[in-house]
């Protein structure tokens, strides 16, 4: 059967516009917004009430627990393994090591405030290599949680740095069952409820839609030439089952000081829109962190 050339531009205009975006977005040319660039960001070890500290998480998968920095024996994770099963401890999660690029920037602290319960920030950037971000759904997944829910919500709208309007901030909120394996086994022998919300953001835009955020990269690097740092901001926390919504009043309380802190590297990011970069050969291999003020994934993992 023939096709004429009607019903068959749309297919080819389509497979133009790829052929075009690959050209465009292959080695060969100039790039600004310092995308290998340091990232200025220091985690406060105060939010208001909230008090900050770092967390280790074991690197073995039958395991993979995360432990406060104040919940080791004195000399911290350097000096000791995983109290529960003698793996490994990283301030990277196995996870984040297993399925991240190579000098992928991670910051991280958990955030605990008396008579509530703790707060895990995380907030991970992207560089040339842009698997550095992707949907959390993937490697929560990998790392023993099971999706019950998942839908945006808003908060921070009553707290002193609210949203716009005091309309709060959108997070997209997963909820989890984190399986606790025993390491001997590797069998479940109980499931964690937990909490864990998100958003994207790069210096000009942000969202908690993965699908705006390729558009918008889509658009910044074939048409502007601009491929500045994404970041991903998440928190993570528990959820008492005696009390399943109280985590609500955390978050609301928290995103409003911990949103600030995003803010202010985003205006710092921005800064750079005009820093050029000669980009030849593929984004992976120019996949390097220029700064020393954070963890990275190992470079071991591309």
């Amino acid at each position: 059967m023939r096709i004429s050339a009607k019903e068959a531009a749309p297919g080819l205009t389509a497979a133009a516009l790829v052929g075009l975006a690959a050209l465009v977005l292959s080695g060969g040319r100039v790039i600004y917004g310092d995308p290998n660039g340091d990232v200025p960001l220091v985690l406060p070890e105060r939010l208001g009430p909230w008090v900050g500290e770092a967390v280790y998480f074991c690197q073995n998968d039958q395991c993979a627990r995360s432990f406060p920095e104040s919940s080791l024996p004195e000399g911290g994770a350097g000096s000791m393994a995983c109290p529960v099963c003698g793996g490994v401890l990283s301030t990277v999660s196995l996870g984040e090591n297993n399925l991240l690029p190579a000098q992928t920037p991670i910051f991280r602290k958990v955030y605990s405030r008396s008579g509530h319960g703790s707060i895990t920030a995380t907030v991970v950037f992207s560089g040339m290599e842009r698997r550095s971000i992707h949907r959390p759904q993937v490697c929560l997944v990998s790392q023993g949680n099971k999706i019950m829910d998942e839908r945006t919500e808003m908060f921070g709208a009553d707290g002193e740095n609210g949203g716009e309007s005091g309309g709060g901030h959108p997070l997209r909120i997963l909820r989890l069952a984190f399986q606790v394996k025993d390491p001997s086994t590797g069998k479940t022998v109980s499931q964690t409820p937990c909490v864990y919300g998100y958003w994207l953001f790069n210096p000009e835009f942000e969202t908690v839609h993965h699908l705006s955020r390729f558009a918008r990269m889509l658009w910044d690097n074939c048409v502007r030439a601009y491929r500045p740092r994404w970041g991903y901001a998440s928190l993570s926390a528990e959820v008492d089952p005696a009390n399943p919504e109280v985590w609500r009043d955390d978050f609301d309380d928290f995103i409003g000081r911990f949103y600030p802190v995003i803010t202010g590297i985003r205006r710092e990011l921005a800064s750079r829109h005009g820093v050029a970069m000669r980009l030849s050969g593929s984004s992976a291999q120019a996949n390097r962190y220029r700064g020393t003020n954070t963890v990275t994934t190992a470079a071991g993992h591309d």
